[in-house]
This record gives C-alpha cells, sequence and structure tokens, in this order.
C-alpha cells in the first residue's frame, strides 16, 4: 500500500503548487463567507440553504477547516484534496482484496503459464493503481472545487468496505455523509444491490429503504438547490429534448470509455450541446453502439464473469450525470467520471494475464507521467485556459474566464481581445459583456464600455 500511495502522490504532486482558479474557486472557496468562521450560524447554514446552487454541507465543512490552518492559500486545499485521493485509492486496494478474495502468491520458483490470470493482491494493485494515477482523476484532484469528488468517495468507498464486513449501522453513516458531500452518492443504495446480486447471492431488499429514503431526500434538497438564484440550472427539454437525452446516455457511457483507454485530447470544457450539432442519426448511432457494447458483454458474462457487475457498477455510478438529467448544456466532464472509472479499472485488474504483466506495469507508469504532465495544466486559470482555447478556440467560458484573469492581473490589451471574442461568440450573453465593458472601464474607454452596458 505504501507504494501504491507513493505512486498516487507523485502522479498528482506538481497541482500542489496550484494557484486558486478564476472558475468556481471564489464561490467554493475565497469569496465564500461561510467558510470563514466555524461558528454554530455558518455550521447550520451549511445545512440547512444552499451555496452556490449546490447542497453539500459537508464538503463547506471541509472547507471551512481548511480556511482555519492556511487562509487564503491555495497549498493547504490542495493538499487536502490529494490526501483524501490518496487515501481513496489505498481504499479502492482494500476493497477490492475484499471482493476478489486473499490468496497466496505464487511460491519462489513456481512455474506459471502465460495464460493465467494475476493473482488477487495484483488484481486489487492495478485496479487500484489505475484509479489512482488515470489522468481522469485530474480534475477532480487538482481543481480546488471538486473537493466534493474526493470527499464523497471517501466516504463511498469506505461504506462499500463496511457492507463487505456486515457492519451496516457503519455502512449507512458513511453513505449519508458520502451524500452530503456530492448529490453524486445517491446511487450507493444500488451499488449494494449489485454486490448482494453478485457477490453475496442473497436478497436484503428491507435493509435498504433507509438508504433509498436518503437517496430520494438528497435527491430533491439538490433539484431545490440548482433551481435557487442564478446560474446553471437543469437543463429544459426545450434546450435538450428528450429523444437526444437517449441518444446522450449512449454518448456519456461511452464518452468516458475512449477516455479510460485513450486520455488524449482532455479539456476543462468540452463542446456544449448545441455544439456538438446533434442529430436524430447521432441519437440512433448512440443507442446502437452502447446496447451493442452492453449485449457484448453480457454474451461473456460465463466466460469473463467480472465484466457485466463491473460495467453495470460503472452504469450506475454515472447515471447521475449521463445525459438523461443534464445540468446546464455540457454533457460530460472528466470530474463525472472520478467513481465510475473504477469499475473500467476492474475490469482490466481482471481480465490481465501474466504474458502481458510487464506491459502494465509500463501502461501504469506512462498514466502516471501523462497524470503529472496533465496537473500542470490546471495550475492556474492561464495555463487552464488557454488549453481548453488550443483544442476548441470557439469555448465561451475560456474566453469569459480569461477576460477577468488579464483584466486583475493588469493585462488589459488581452482582457479586451479575450473580452471581444467571447461577445462575438455570444453577442447577448451577460458574463462576456459585463467582463468585457469592465475591461474597456479599466483601460480609460468608458464610451467603450457604456455602449456594452446598455
Amino acid at each position: 500500500m505504501g507504494l501504491l500511495a507513493l505512486l498516487t502522490i507523485l502522479a498528482h504532486a506538481p497541482g500542489l503548487t496550484g494557484q486558486f482558479l478564476y472558475w468556481d474557486d471564489d464561490t467554493h472557496v475565497t469569496q465564500n463567507l461561510l467558510i470563514r468562521e466555524l461558528t454554530w450560524e455558518n455550521v447550520r447554514a451549511m445545512f440547512t440553504q444552499p451555496v452556490a446552487k449546490l447542497y453539500v454541507p459537508l464538503t463547506w465543512l471541509s472547507f471551512a477547516l481548511d480556511y482555519q490552518l492556511w487562509g487564503q492559500t491555495p497549498f493547504g486545499y490542495h493538499l487536502t484534496n490529494l490526501l483524501l485521493h490518496t487515501a481513496n485509492t489505498v481504499l479502492v486496494f482494500v476493497l477490492m482484496l475484499g471482493l476478489v478474495g486473499a490468496a497466496s502468491p505464487p511460491r519462489p520458483g513456481q512455474r506459471i503459464a502465460a495464460g493465467t490470470p494475476l493473482p488477487p493482491q495484483s488484481v486489487a494493485f492495478l485496479t487500484a493503481a489505475i484509479f489512482g494515477v488515470h489522468p481522469l482523476r485530474v480534475e477532480s484532484v487538482a481543481w480546488i472545487t471538486e473537493r466534493k469528488d474526493v470527499l464523497f468517495a471517501f466516504f463511498y468507498l469506505l461504506g462499500l468496505l463496511a457492507y463487505l464486513r456486515r457492519r451496516i449501522a457503519i455502512v449507512f453513516v458513511c453513505f449519508v455523509a458520502a451524500a452530503l458531500a456530492k448529490a453524486a452518492a445517491v446511487t450507493f443504495p444500488v451499488v449494494l444491490v449489485l454486490l448482494d446480486v453478485f457477490v453475496y447471492r442473497r436478497r436484503a431488499w428491507l435493509e435498504k429503504i433507509p438508504f433509498v429514503i436518503v437517496s430520494l431526500v438528497i435527491g430533491f434538497a439538490t433539484l431545490f438547490a440548482q433551481g435557487a438564484g442564478v446560474g446553471e440550472t437543469v437543463a429544459s427539454t426545450e434546450a435538450i429534448p428528450i429523444l437526444a437525452r437517449l441518444g446522450l446516455l449512449g454518448y456519456c457511457s461511452l464518452f468516458y470509455v475512449g477516455k479510460f483507454f485513450c486520455p488524449a485530447d482532455l479539456s476543462a470544457v468540452y463542446p456544449t450541446f448545441d455544439e456538438m450539432n446533434w442529430s436524430r442519426g447521432h441519437t440512433v448511432g448512440y443507442l446502437l453502439a452502447f446496447v451493442a457494447v452492453t449485449a457484448l458483454i453480457v454474451a461473456l458474462r460465463r466466460r469473463v464473469p467480472v465484466l457485466l457487475p463491473a460495467w453495470l457498477f460503472y452504469l450506475v455510478t454515472l447515471s447521475p450525470t449521463i445525459g438523461l438529467l443534464p445540468v446546464g448544456i455540457h454533457v460530460v466532464a472528466d470530474r463525472y467520471a472520478y467513481l465510475p472509472v473504477l469499475g473500467l479499472a476492474l475490469a482490466m485488474g481482471c481480465v490481465v494475464r501474466y504474458r502481458v504483466a510487464s506491459l502494465v506495469v509500463v501502461l501504469v507508469l506512462a498514466l502516471a507521467a501523462l497524470t503529472s504532465h496533465r496537473t500542470r495544466v490546471w495550475h492556474d486559470t492561464e495555463s487552464l485556459f488557454q488549453s481548453v482555447l488550443a483544442k476548441d478556440p470557439r469555448c465561451l467560458p475560456a474566453h469569459i474566464n480569461l477576460t477577468k484573469w488579464y483584466m486583475d492581473t493588469g493585462q488589459l490589451d488581452k482582457a479586451i481581445a479575450h473580452g471581444r471574442r467571447a461577445v462575438e461568440i455570444a453577442p447577448n450573453g451577460l458574463p462576456g459583456r459585463r467582463n468585457l465593458a469592465a475591461a474597456l472601464r479599466k483601460a480609460g474607454r468608458a464610451e467603450e464600455a457604456a455602449a456594452l452596458e446598455r
């Protein structure tokens, strides 16, 4: 476990020098008055009202604890994220050992056929290593705002581990904590059913009722929080039609599979639904592809038993962000795959044979190197959004945030250039016009600014 933790820390270590980003880090940390003092009034507010259109009280509490230690120094927040992710990676290893069963490693000198599966310890290590160092982890670890990912997964994994040992009271407490850290934890009761079906071969429906009740409460609280205030909300059927959402189910589920096996062209902002030029052909094509993949996995369930439960775990944990109930018009993001990737990693760990074990070691090290490189992209607002623009020059959020970044750092010519580009892309967009007007006013061009504010 020490080697696993060290590998994870080294892969993500460049993120410790990162700054606060001009992308939600303000509403979550630097301008969040609730975390400034650990008073009863502030803690009560965290648990009773939405903040930044989110109901994640345990996440706010973790930020408040960080604030007492680090104030406005980003290092401490990054350190907490990294420690939580490292703990999650170790928990994955322990959980996988419990799932695949402990077994003794081969004896010294024992001859092993090339087609022999890896022993359980190696499967658990490989699964956890892929989970820990895959580049898809970077957004959740290097972005302070995504504390909710690593925090909810910590309690989620603890709960699953407690379930393997039949400590139901502990399981419930961990589940509630996970749900209070991020609403994506509402999938937990379904995952428990998967364990019952594929591991324990039993039915235990009644004990799941309290879990389902908590899931419903958190789900309604999240929908209420999303509907409050100004900003992104759950996309309407006018923005993303129902039929298109069925196609997005296939698109989203296969998108992360593709990024898992080929983690290239990762971005902090992928094209929106509007920019995808979606058609009925896309809906039919992605649905057929999804059905084909699922059918193949079902057909292989006897030959490779792990594939079906791993695939179902992946789909269940991805379901809150799979496209059926999209938030805003962005349909995919690396952070959405933080926990679901565990299902893909487990499938890979179980199908690897001794003949390719050495290649897998090289693969893990390559993934760690890619993660280290990707983490540097998240160092500051400029490097992050310039990397986004390198892949999509018309990315509106990138231009909007760079306008503000360059304005606040005194680079007014660059601020105005990105502001004008944002207005060209979205002429009626208030954030773009407001930021450009502010940059022009700061540059002493009040008349141009006033024209934008009319």
